[in-house]
């Protein structure tokens, strides 16, 4: 259960006139989608720069498209001037596509080191069985030519070299020669034995020392060469990926399609531009819909009318459902606000049961409403509050006023009446301290959680300390830790000594509406025994008569009475504390509620 409420996106599509009926069936059957005009006026787009910009973008994205992001993110900001969004997406390829050509030129030399220490890794292994030392073999003299090659297995160099020393090793891919020939011969040697498709081993100058050594520094060489590619391919992986390039190539794709369907067809009239917001999760859901459909259309989602207020869509589970009109009487949450939908679904039911506690008066409730509901919708809420009148009818003992038919799973109320009437104060502490939680929680959605902490933290701070200090005086301490809190946010937030004693004053408010708030709980207590006394009464009255009919239609009547007027009286009882001792705390009424299209039934 989310408790922040779904806020829509603003979305826009061009649809070909003849098809705009349909397509506007098609969106709302999706469920998603409530239309409303889009008060903007778009200017024609320079055709020719736009076509200018999205050819080149077309043209440098060819080049890369193995690595090009694929354009999965939706248009980011497709509304404006058209020519300049292409090029700001261009712009962005071209600096993408260096990245790109950078990496991969890097990664291609790497790669080459790599390969030629691998190579020399070989040479090494099959230097040793015949007797070479590579250190002394290419031990510098004046008067000689030494080379070192690599040559597949099976080649032979042809015509025979006058006058040269060869010598060659057996490694597992290569056949390793070594030539040692005057000076004026080396350009023979090299001609000769490229022509044979063989390449010069080249030694590095850190390649020195024993055998053993040798070894180790390549192998450490291979480490870092392996280390340096790793990095190389993950910069390149990530820059498949990149989300700006993903966003200007959905941008771009966007924008040709505009270019080939909509630019000129709008001012013949051809398209209609449909305009609203959309809850849908998946961007790409509605333009899936329409295509399935048969309706040719691109749905993009731009940046909404700057004056427009995105509509919420609150929690519409069928438990939560029949508790909304209880919301909206208040008013609808804002984006970063809390939706308290769910928490009524428990919270109404809880209160409704504790004061109407009658086991024969929640099942007639109950039953009411199961009847009625779909005559009646607005009486659903009556099915769990029926349900939780007879939980509380059971724990108290109460079936139609008796209350010595059944036992009391918990207490009778008029033999305690304190515990009844502190049980749902306790309740609403709690009900006090989970508001000013979610009015946290709301700061925090805002950006304004450091002014929260300071102010509102420190009264949330001095209402637990001070409830805890009824039974544990030490805690009396934290409230003058609040105090000291709440004066320094005041000093930290307004930076002017003059604020104190207007501060001082809204924290004397607040804490008093905490106070009288969570006392007016005290009705729950005093409702429940308020129905105890009551049904005592009609007993008493039944008692008086001797007739047995006078004494059940005493009975029917004054369970009548009691249904009606508890029950009404209960259910605005109910209401009361929510709305104003509840939402109060944390709901401010800034949103206005997501209405989805509806096809009209048949």
């Amino acid at each position: 259960m989310a408790l922040r409420p779904a806020q829509a996106k603003w979305f826009e599509t061009y649809v070909p006139r003849d098809q705009t009926v349909r397509a506007t069936s098609v969106l709302a059957d999706t469920g998603v989608v409530q239309l409303e005009l889009d008060p903007r006026q778009e200017e024609m787009p320079d055709l020719e720069r736009l076509r200018f910009f999205l050819d080149r973008f077309t043209a440098l994205a060819a080049e890369h498209e193995v690595d090009l992001p694929a354009g999965i993110a939706h248009p980011t900001a497709l509304f404006g001037d058209s020519a300049h969004i292409a090029n700001q997406a261009l712009h962005r390829l071209r600096i993408w596509s260096a990245q790109v050509d950078f990496v991969r030129e890097h990664l291609a030399q790497l790669r080459a080191e790599h390969a030629h220490l691998l190579l020399l890794a070989e040479c090494l292994e099959a230097m040793r069985p015949a007797g070479f030392d590579l250190e002394g073999v290419f031990r510098e003299t004046r008067f000689l030519c030494k080379c070192l090659f690599a040559c597949p297995h099976g080649r032979t160099l042809a015509p025979e070299l006058q006058g040269v020393v060869e010598r060659i090793a057996h490694g597992a891919e290569h056949e390793f020669l070594y030539f040692i020939g005057a000076p004026e011969q080396r350009e023979l040697i090299s001609r000769l034995v490229l022509a044979a498709d063989c390449e010069q081993v080249g030694i590095p100058v850190w390649l020195s020392g024993g055998p053993m050594r040798q070894k180790w520094l390549l192998l450490a060489q291979l480490a870092k060469g392996a280390r340096a590619i790793a990095q190389q391919e993950a910069k390149l992986q990530a820059l498949k990926k990149d989300a700006e390039m993903a966003a200007a190539r959905a941008n771009a794709e966007t924008l040709r399609w505009y270019l080939e369907h909509a630019a000129r067809t709008l001012g013949e009239r051809k398209l209609c531009h449909v305009t609203g917001w959309t809850t849908s999760v998946d961007p790409q859901g509605l333009s899936q819909a329409l295509h399935a459909a048969g309706i040719e259309a691109m749905v993009r989602f731009p940046n909404p009318p700057a004056a427009a207020v995105a509509p919420v869509a609150l929690l519409n589970a069928w438990w939560a459902r029949p508790f909304q009109p209880l919301l909206r009487m208040w008013g609808i949450p804002g984006g970063a606000e809390v939706d308290p939908s769910g928490l009524l679904a428990v919270l109404v039911p809880l209160l409704f049961g504790y004061m109407f506690p009658d086991v024969g008066h929640g099942l007639m409730l109950a039953l009411f409403a199961a009847i009625f509901w779909q005559r009646w919708p607005q009486f659903r809420f009556l099915i769990p509050c029926g349900i939780s009148a007879m939980v509380f009818g059971l724990l108290f003992g109460e079936v139609f006023g008796f209350d010595e038919l059944i036992p009391a799973l918990w207490l009778k109320p008029l033999d305690n009446p304190l515990v009844v009437l502190a049980v749902p104060v306790l309740f609403g502490v709690l009900l006090m301290l989970l508001g000013l939680v979610f009015s946290g929680l709301a700061a925090a959605w805002r950006g304004e959680l450091r002014t929260w902490v300071w102010l509102d933290g420190a009264l949330l701070l001095l209402y637990a300390a001070l409830l805890l200090g009824l039974f544990a005086p030490a805690a009396f301490w934290l409230a003058g830790l609040a105090l000291l809190q709440y004066f320094v946010g005041t000093l930290v937030i307004e930076r002017n000594p003059r604020a104190l004693p207007g501060a001082l004053g809204q924290l004397l408010l607040s804490s008093f509406e905490l106070a009288m708030n969570t006392l007016s709980f005290v009705r729950v207590g005093a409702f429940a025994l308020g129905h105890a006394a009551l049904s005592l009464a009609i007993m008493a009255l039944a008692s008086g008569v001797e007739h047995p009919l006078a004494v059940a239609l005493v009975l029917l009547v004054g369970n009548l009475f009691s249904l009606v007027l508890e029950g009404l009286v209960v259910y605005v009882q109910t209401t009361r504390l929510v709305l104003f001792e509840f939402f109060t705390r944390f709901l401010h009424e800034d949103g206005r509620l997501f209405r989805p299209l509806r096809r009209p039934s048949s």
